[in-house]
């Protein structure tokens, strides 16, 4: 009994001694102010469900800068536009180095991935790679036919659920759109049924698993042994995705190999190519790699298919609580469209309000 008391004393005693040398470490580090942590849990408990509201609430008391623990892990958050605009823009070089999640060292992926690599020289290429060859003005105008292709598709799909008094699930149907767009934008090839629905279910459970909280971020001495199962399941994910990604690069390589295969680069996966081939004819460091290749690849498919899908869905859902508001939308619509039945790319500017609503989701969401 004698021991068993010595014991409980003696960690009692490791963890106030702990707990007051991180208070002392903080103080010494001029942090923002924030609500003083608890031993261990820091300030677990004043998150609660909605962690956007427990931060808006804290931020109300200790200013738009603050400072919270989180565990073990000490955070800085940034809760007003002109603290964020200072954080993410003006001083964004200074800060390029934010803590990573546990979840995106699955399978290595972090090593590679344009999302979470520090600035660097492969960070910079994966960067240009991505703006000029996907999302550059010359690239989305090139790419209209086939977005109006899918965009007419999937109205026709709701048309049909329509027709049939039939619920929709609009976040699958526009997460479809996104993985079909994507996929095409990237190898220039369609999707077999069976890959579709996979490829859908991995970008839905992917960003998933990564907006979990996990203990292992709040406590980085327990990340090996991976409580939760995120990183394992993230990795198998990966895994599978990879999977189809090294078909596509296979397949290109050998019509590559073929007379007349090797044409005008007409997708990313043909730029990489180019570009890894380019490296080994001047005798250059391998920057474009095979395994670089499938993270680039992976990271636009997955962060950008269900992350449009979600935003859409959210303002469905806040139209349908508004109803004025979806009124007042609907009526800009007829005055601006007129007998049209589908909204153009060159119809968005003249649709303020509906602007307003597109940024008033991502805000909220």
């Amino acid at each position: 009994m004698a021991f068993l008391l010595v014991c409980i004393v003696l960690s009692l005693l490791l963890v106030l001694s702990s707990h007051l040398l991180q208070l002392i470490t903080a103080a010494r580090r001029r942090l923002p102010p924030g609500p003083c942590p608890l031993p261990l849990i820091g300030n677990l408990l004043d998150i609660g469900d909605l962690p956007h509201r427990s931060f808006a609430r804290l931020a109300e008391r200790y200013g738009p800068l603050m400072t919270v623990r989180l565990g073990a892990a000490t955070c800085v958050v940034a809760s007003s536009p002109a603290t964020a605009r200072a954080v993410l823009q003006t001083h964004n070089a200074s800060l390029a180095g934010r803590g990573l999640q546990d979840a995106w060292h699955a399978g290595g992926h972090a090593e590679n991935s344009v999302f979470v690599l520090p600035p660097s020289r492969k960070w910079r290429l994966l960067r240009k790679l991505a703006t000029a060859h996907l999302f550059s003005r010359r690239k989305l105008a090139v790419l209209t036919p086939l977005r109006d292709e899918i965009v007419g598709g999937l109205l026709r799909r709701v048309a049909e659920h329509a027709d049939r008094c039939a619920p929709v699930d609009v976040g699958r149907l526009v997460l479809a759109a996104n993985v079909e767009l994507l996929w095409s934008a990237m190898f220039s090839s369609c999707l077999d049924t069976a890959t579709f629905d996979e490829l859908c279910d991995v970008a839905r459970e992917a960003a998933v698993l990564l907006g979990t909280p996990n203990v292992s971020d709040f406590f980085p001495a327990l990340a090996a042994f991976d409580l939760q199962g995120l990183r394992r399941r993230l990795a198998e994910l990966m895994k599978n995705t990879y999977r189809l990604v090294d078909t596509q690069i296979d397949h290109r390589m050998r019509c590559r190999e073929l007379p007349g295969g090797l044409g005008e680069a007409k997708d990313l996966l043909d730029v990489l190519l180019d570009m890894s081939e380019q490296e080994r004819k001047d005798g250059d460091d391998e920057v474009i790699s095979r395994d670089l290749m499938r993270a680039l690849l992976t990271d636009l498919f997955v962060g950008g298919s269900d992350s449009t899908a979600t935003t859409v869905e959210w303002a469905m859902a806040e139209l349908l609580q508004n109803p004025e508001i979806m009124k007042t939308l609907q009526q800009e619509m007829k005055m601006v469209l007129g007998k049209k039945t589908q909204v153009e790319e060159s119809d968005i500017g003249q649709l303020p309000y509906l602007q307003a609503i597109a940024k008033e989701t991502l805000r909220s969401k």
